[in-house]
């Protein structure tokens, strides 16, 4: 069996012949860009710009990777045009104001690419879905030949890490996320709708822009830390296993790639991967720091809560037991010992009211009362987008004091 390769190559800056230089080399290891760009071919570059902020704060792709990954698919023969739906209203302008916030407009001037601002959609069936049997994708897709996926490296509040498939969530048109994640509100549904996204997709080329990353809250309310790696291969799933390792993550701590290996799409096992390139002892960095949330450990929990925790899991009620009981103990371990463990969101000093949050809360769970944004926890589902798509960033991400007790990282 073919063992999927990852190439790492060491990058310490954003200078762009030195990012060119990089991100040639590790694409060159993996066969270069006439591998997977065809003379001709409309080929869809896909960062990450989850919000309209400038590259410095690390929460986008850095606009020096997206020009020389359009520079080597110029030269390649492919027409390369720079895509992505950001958080918000999916509209001309919104997406005039990201680019140029992002600095992708400077990206497309430098490298020839084009910039796509018609925000046209469309809704597709995906008969390999496991969650998603119809999607909401952006029109793009549906017209390119080729996807290359640029995400960033950043720690995120919900999956651990946001990596090559969390960033084709951005695929999904603006407020349209907001849906899924009502729709999704289990974590690891969320992921698995990721995940058919990714197989939708199916993006040629995967190179991550880990140069400088963010630690902490992810994926935009964090701190730029720097990592000093450029990373591609094929494998979407492969290059986050070894991106992953690379901040001192094991794979499968990544909810995206554990919800992968369950579907049998991945083994999470850096063993299984052909490493090209630097050697990933040389580029591991050490005490990044994680978000927020973690994965729920029983054993971090006094033992009084961790038989709460089994009452909720999917097993169900044990034979013989009444399936009333078993409700009571579902939705006890699901509505306390969650949400007394889980970080919750609450508007910090810097909120003015603006009431964003509450126009793209999923569930409704906030109000502006006297000109300061309010959550209902015993409304919010903890998706974060609250925290994520603030254009304050007044939103905190605070964990009650059972968590803060008891649940580490």
């Amino acid at each position: 069996m073919t063992r999927s390769q990852v190439a790492l190559v060491r990058c310490r800056e954003y200078e762009l012949d030195a990012t060119q230089a990089a991100i040639r080399r590790a694409v060159d290891l993996l066969g270069g860009m006439s591998a997977f760009v065809q003379p001709g071919q409309r080929v869809l570059l896909k960062p990450n710009l989850v919000r309209a902020m400038s590259p410095e704060r690390a929460v986008t792709t850095h606009p020096t990777v997206v020009a020389a990954v359009a520079r080597l698919v110029v030269e390649a023969g492919g027409r390369p045009l720079i895509v992505d739906s950001p958080g918000g209203p999916y509209a001309t302008l919104a997406l005039k104001v990201a680019y140029r916030k992002t600095e992708m407009t400077w990206a497309a001037e430098v490298s020839g690419a084009e910039l796509y601002l018609d925000a046209e959609s469309a809704q597709v069936p995906h008969s390999e879905g496991q969650v998603l049997h119809r999607l909401d994708v952006i029109q793009p897709l549906l017209d390119a030949d080729a996807i290359i996926n640029l995400p960033k490296l950043k720690t995120h509040n919900l999956a651990g890490l946001t990596l090559s498939v969390k960033n084709l969530f951005g695929l999904v048109p603006g407020a349209l996320k907001i849906s899924y994640h009502a729709k999704l509100q289990e974590r690891e549904r969320l992921c698995a709708a990721f995940l058919d996204i990714l197989t939708y997709a199916r993006p040629a080329l995967n190179i991550m822009d880990a140069v400088v990353g963010m630690e902490g809250e992810g994926p935009s309310g964090g701190d730029p830390r720097s990592i000093g790696a450029i990373l591609a291969s094929a494998d979407a799933l492969a290059l986050d296993a070894v991106a992953a390792s690379l901040v001192g993550y094991a794979p499968l701590d990544v909810l995206t790639t554990r919800v992968a290996a369950a579907r049998g799409l991945t083994s999470g096992r850096l063993e299984d991967l052909e490493l090209l390139g630097d050697p990933l002892d040389a580029l591991r960095v050490a005490g990044f720091r994680k978000g927020t949330e973690a994965a729920m450990d029983p054993g971090l929990l006094p033992r009084v809560l961790r038989p709460l925790l089994s009452a909720g899991s999917d097993g169900g009620a044990a034979e013989g037991e009444p399936k009333g009981l078993s409700f009571f103990m579902r939705t006890l371990s699901h509505r306390w010992v969650w949400r007394q463990l889980v970080a919750y969101p609450r508007a910090g000093d810097k909120c003015i009211g603006c009431g964003f949050c509450a126009r793209h809360c999923p569930v409704n769970a906030i109000t502006v009362v006297d000109k300061i944004a309010r959550m209902d926890t015993n409304v919010c589902i903890r998706c974060y987008c609250c925290h994520e798509l603030c254009p304050q960033l007044a939103v905190e991400l605070v964990r009650p004091w059972l968590g803060r007790l008891f649940v580490r990282g």
